[in-house]
């Protein structure tokens, strides 16, 4: 099935009549009007499809390719989702991925998590069309915090999930990221980038055991001996979610097999105390 066999057809006949006249060289701000108007922003559900119906459209037409420079640029969040997204669909042509993937790495970086989630959404469209060839690409996504974080979400994504061939690259992006976070240097334990990759990665290596069970359950407990008490939250919290999806007997033995490996608690004789309150009382 391609790409746009997946993707729904443009419904609306003004945004049709605009996007028509917007790609025959007419102004933009009509068309830019009537997706900010039918975006679903704000609001809990923006439309997804809309955009990637626009984006397809967009792609490979000189005008198109013009109007979705403008829109990525836009600081509107609907407008700018249609950029994002158009990246996507120049990437599902021949030849492409390696061009595009380069921004949307760039724009992984993105603080604004609203922002951010539209690079997800993309690569996860990428990964439904192009499957393992974007999980390899990925590869560049865990060398940062932000870009990894997004790049599991991406992957992991039902749709997404479903169109790889096997386990050996998402697995690999998923020891790439955890290695990451486990060798982040103190100094960076409070940065966003840092504390998101920690907190998502739990429940992106859940989504994953949806699709490989067995493989999930043999990385957690490969990496069991992992001292650092950041990465070991890690695994606990990973265990805790992972807990309906492989049972309780399952996660009990996990569970005992992380205990099993914890650090020897320090000896209480070589800890050295602070020395707040030790010149009280002095004159």
């Amino acid at each position: 099935m391609t790409h746009r066999e997946r993707t729904a057809p443009i419904k609306s006949e003004r945004l049709e009549a605009t996007l028509a006249a917007a790609l025959e060289g007419g102004p933009v701000e009509p068309l830019f009007e009537a997706l900010t108007r039918m975006g679903g922003v704000p609001g809990p559900r923006p439309n997804i499809e809309l955009s990637r119906a626009v984006a397809e459209r967009l792609t490979g037409h000189p005008v198109g390719e013009e109007i979705a420079a403008a829109l990525l640029a836009h600081k509107h969040l609907v407008l700018h989702r249609v950029g994002v997204a158009t990246l996507a669909a120049q990437a599902m042509r021949p030849k492409r991925l390696g061009a595009v993937l380069p921004p949307l790495h760039d724009m992984a970086d993105e603080s604004d998590g609203e922002r951010r989630d539209l690079v997800t959404d993309a690569l996860s469209w990428l990964v439904e069309v192009r499957g393992d060839e974007v999980i390899v690409g990925m590869r560049a996504f865990t060398d940062g915090f932000l870009h990894a974080a997004v790049a599991l979400e991406a992957a992991t994504r039902h749709d997404a999930l479903s169109r790889l061939s096997g386990p050996d690259e998402i697995f690999a992006r998923f020891a790439e990221a955890f290695d990451l976070a486990d060798a982040a240097p103190r100094s960076a334990d409070r940065a966003q980038g840092v504390r998101f990759l920690r907190r998502s990665f739990p429940r992106a290596l859940a989504r994953l055991a949806n699709r490989f069970e067995r493989e999930v359950l043999a990385f957690v407990t490969e990496r069991m001996d992992r001292e650092r008490p950041e990465t070991r939250e890690i695994l606990t919290e990973a265990i805790s979610t992972l807990r309906p999806i492989i049972g309780d007997p399952e996660a009990a033995r996990l569970r005992e097999g992380l205990g099993a490996t914890a650090p020897p608690p320090r000896d209480p004789a070589r800890i050295v105390h602070g020395t707040r309150n030790r010149s009280r009382g002095r004159r």
